[in-house]
């Protein structure tokens, strides 16, 4: 199905509905952001030949931008949009790469800032009324099409440091020889200053200077503390990979839509649950591997604390569980070395696991405040485990009881 335009004062490219997703998921409050699946798709406008009069931050001949990037601006203005924002800032345009294909996203994947990570944190700040922090010169904004020419929709305004960042990403495109300017010649520009999408970045804990490193075809050094046996968990909080166990719809759609796992931990750990299981040769699971779940996610979004600021109500309670296990000196090394050295010898579960993470997420489970309606978090599901004699309670009392625990 190829591309419409509507025609009349307001033209623009129209997206149609089997090429798009939503990208940014609706939150608490209905609020969502619509980006385009896959930017590839969307249409590309008429070549621009206007060179007249511009405004500010233009140049005297305007570069078009390349497929890929007409879909970043698509991207751009519904983020801008479901934002409430006045204008298109820089944030929104590196919020556009991260659903875009090819090296300026890759980059920003690599170094922390994928899809799902800026998705979550935009939402946070928008769910909070604030803003990226830094200055996107937003007093000095112009209209899109001063920029942008025949390929700006009218109507839209750029802040300042957007447009500044765009002329200079057509500059470069022009020294560079190519014949539009694309994500590539964007994204460092978007990185000098200190422009939104440089706070944006640092609320996803990334560094401009690491997303230049992998832009420049660098591999730094990104220790972030973490056991081995818990990037698989990590990688699937950041959109890097996603829950095999589910049938392959529910694997597209979780990628398409970047679900912000941290948000929804008693989720989280149902999917982790059978992933433990499943890493540790286990055909079926477990309360042992709700244990290693909680811990698990508990220990990988310590690392990463931005991913739970989206949905989170105060006092946020959603990780009693989690920590109510890590105060009486549990880890996840220390539960998996017990289990794969066989420390500890356990007795069946009570009851089938799904019962326990069925009860737990129960509308009529006993929630503590600060809990969000749709998700008690893991506060629930611990009292239950150690209620009754399960799995995770064996293990439990063997390693609390052992000296240095």
């Amino acid at each position: 199905m190829s591309a419409r335009y509507r025609r009349g004062p307001r033209a623009r490219p129209v997206i149609p509905r089997d090429r798009a997703a939503v990208v940014f998921r609706s939150h608490p409050r209905g609020r969502q952001v619509n980006l385009p699946d896959d930017v590839t798709a969307a249409p590309v406008r008429k070549p621009s030949t206007s060179t007249g009069e511009q405004g500010k931050g233009s140049m005297e001949a305007i570069r078009e931008p390349d497929w890929n990037t007409v879909g970043i601006l698509g991207s751009a203005r519904g983020a801008a949009g479901a934002t409430g924002g006045e204008a298109i800032g820089t944030d929104h345009l590196l919020a556009g790469i991260t659903a875009a294909k090819g090296p300026a996203r890759e980059a920003l994947a690599n170094a922390g800032a994928t899809r799902t990570v800026v998705g979550a944190v935009l939402r946070d700040l928008t769910d909070r009324k604030t803003a990226s922090s830094g200055d996107d010169d937003v007093e000095n904004g112009v209209a899109a099409q001063e920029v942008l020419g025949d390929d700006g929709d009218r109507g839209v305004r750029l802040t300042g440091a957007a447009a500044r960042a765009l002329t200079a990403a057509m500059r470069r495109a022009e020294r560079e020889g190519a014949a539009r300017f694309g994500a590539v010649h964007l994204l460092p520009e978007l990185l000098e200053g200190d422009n939104r999408a440089v706070g944006l970045l640092a609320a996803c804990g990334v560094s401009p200077e690491a997303v230049r490193a992998h832009l420049d075809g660098g591999t730094p050094d990104q220790e972030d503390a973490l056991d081995p046996l818990l990037h698989p968990t990590r990688d699937i909080l950041l959109g890097r990979a996603h829950y095999p166990h589910k049938p392959r719809w529910k694997r597209w759609l979780a990628k398409r839509v970047g679900i912000n796992w941290a948000s929804r931990p008693a989720w989280w750990v149902t999917m982790e649950t059978h992933e433990q299981a499943r890493r540790l040769g286990h055909g079926t699971a477990g309360t042992e591997h709700v244990l290693l779940a909680i811990l698990a996610t508990h220990e990988v979004v310590l690392r990463y604390p931005h991913m739970t600021g989206e949905g989170a109500l105060a006092p946020d309670t959603r990780y009693t569980g989690s920590e109510r296990l890590a105060r009486m000196g549990l880890d996840h090394a220390t539960v998996h070395g017990a289990l794969t050295g066989d420390l500890v010898p356990l007795t069946p579960d009570p009851r089938p696991v799904e019962q326990y993470l069925d009860e737990a997420a129960s509308p009529n489970a006993s929630r503590p405040a600060g809990t969000s309606p749709t998700d008690p978090g893991t506060g629930p599901l611990v009292e239950l485990l150690l209620t009754e004699r399960t799995r995770a309670r064996q293990l439990v009392e063997a390693l609390t009881a052992t000296p240095g625990h």
